[in-house]
């Protein structure tokens, strides 16, 4: 699928690799919205989408308490070096875990 049409909460068929072949997500992830601002940093065309497990689609969320909990994130990560990988990669986890969505 298209970067483009890709969207939140979407789940990552493949592994994607940046243009020197190094992996920069594994299959499996739940896709956010940084994740999609990366792919298209990185010159990410396409990536593979996996259908839900249960093929429902993920809940919609009341946008003040997704806000609320992006919020509390940035307050517990603020002096964490949030460009590192594996820093990104926990306040991820996080995040998901925060939304129900793991």
């Amino acid at each position: 699928m298209r970067i483009q049409e890709i969207q939140s909460g979407m789940l990552l068929g493949k592994d994607v690799y940046d243009p020197n072949g190094h992996i920069l997500m594994r299959a499996g992830v739940r896709i956010t919205e940084r994740h999609i601002k990366a792919f298209k940093s990185w010159g990410i065309q396409e990536a593979s989408i996996a259908p839900d497990a249960d093929g429902a689609p993920e809940p919609v969320r009341d946008p003040k308490a997704v806000a609320e909990i992006h919020a509390l994130l940035d307050t517990q990560f603020s002096l964490s070096n949030r460009g590192h990988p594996v820093v990104e990669v926990i306040y991820d986890l996080c995040l998901q875990r925060a939304l129900g969505k793991r």
